[in-house]
């Protein structure tokens, strides 16, 4: 019903132009005292003509519309199989069409190459940093702690900075994850294991205590990818439970629980905690905060196809949830 009134709307014009020809002759004829039965004849078989005409027309209408509909979705591959334009109108339309498309396509790959370029130097840049950074965890583990009280600092700043910089280049390979993934059956506690002995300095430094129940549970997942996630949000707890506080890794079920005693996160934060850049409340007043942590997680669990999700309450610490389920493995 909506597309014969918009078509009517479309020929407004035409219809109230042959009303008004109708009325025109029917005037003449009456003034002319021309029979009754010949005006109506006559106007009946122009409203015929023009019923038969308009649903033709109408039905070429339909068509065009019901065509640039399919193509809405897929224009960018259909581009060149747009209706042929019925007038010169249509056909202007055509052409501003292939031109915008010839317009976004070439700003698309600007934007490609401007990316690439980017990703490239900074990959560039991450593998060239490991060096001086390897150099100088050599130079700390070849001084002794009693002469240099300063060498534990360091080492724990120099840790700090190969995890940022392992972040920034798992950031840029998050762009072509599907191409990097490798499914298999791992086991999640050496998984786990292995991630706590990377931050087991972390845990020493800040005397907070690991309470790891054993899941032995096997999962269906990417063994680099996870790992990546688990070593965020273990960063994310040790960052902000105080020192003596307890991080507390179990299962229940599918899902990996991993819980922490810091200060928990208000209410109205934790809708956007995996935002990209959202920092919180936690964040601007610790100052320790990117806003990029938990999104990483969540982007990757997404392409995993497995679930993320925080509970928390302030002053009750935080519970970070790991979904692993997966039906079937192929």
């Amino acid at each position: 019903m909506k597309l014969i009134v918009d078509y009517l709307k479309f020929h407004r014009k035409s219809v109230f132009l042959f009303i008004a020809c109708l009325l025109i002759f029917a005037m003449v004829f009456f003034l002319s005292n021309v029979p009754l039965g010949a005006v109506l004849y006559a106007g009946l078989l122009c409203l015929l003509t023009a019923f038969f005409f308009a649903a033709y027309d109408f039905a070429r209408f339909r068509k065009h519309h019901r065509e640039l509909l399919r193509l809405i979705e897929p224009i960018d591959s259909q581009i060149d199989y747009l209706p042929e334009p019925r007038n010169l109108i249509d056909q202007d339309y055509t052409e501003m069409i292939r031109e915008l498309h010839r317009q976004k396509r070439e700003s698309e790959s600007k934007a490609y190459l401007g990316r690439k370029e980017l990703t490239d130097y900074f990959t560039l840049w991450a593998h060239q940093i490991k060096t001086p950074i390897a150099a100088m965890g050599m130079i700390l583990q070849t001084k002794k702690q009693e002469q240099y009280p300063e060498v534990k600092e360091l080492s724990a700043e120099l840790f700090n900075i190969e995890e940022y910089v392992n972040t920034a280049m798992s950031y840029i390979r998050l762009q072509d994850i599907s191409s990097d993934l490798v499914f298999e059956e791992i086991s999640l506690d050496q998984l786990i294991r292995k991630t706590l002995k990377k931050y087991a300095r972390m845990f020493i430094g800040k005397k907070i205590s690991m309470d790891f129940q054993e899941t032995d549970y096997t999962a269906v997942t990417d063994e680099k990818w996870l790992s990546v996630v688990l070593g965020q949000i273990l960063v994310n707890s040790l960052k902000y439970t105080p020192e003596g506080g307890t991080i507390t890794i179990f299962m229940e079920g599918h899902r990996l629980m991993i819980r922490d005693t810091g200060p928990g996160i208000p209410a109205e934060d934790l809708p956007r905690v995996f935002e990209k850049g959202f920092t919180g409340h936690n964040g601007r007043l610790y100052g320790k905060s990117t806003g990029q942590g938990l999104y990483l997680c969540r982007t990757i669990m997404d392409k995993l196809s497995h679930g993320i999700a925080v509970n928390s309450e302030p002053g009750q610490g935080t519970t970070v949830v790991l979904d692993l389920f997966r039906e079937t493995f192929q």
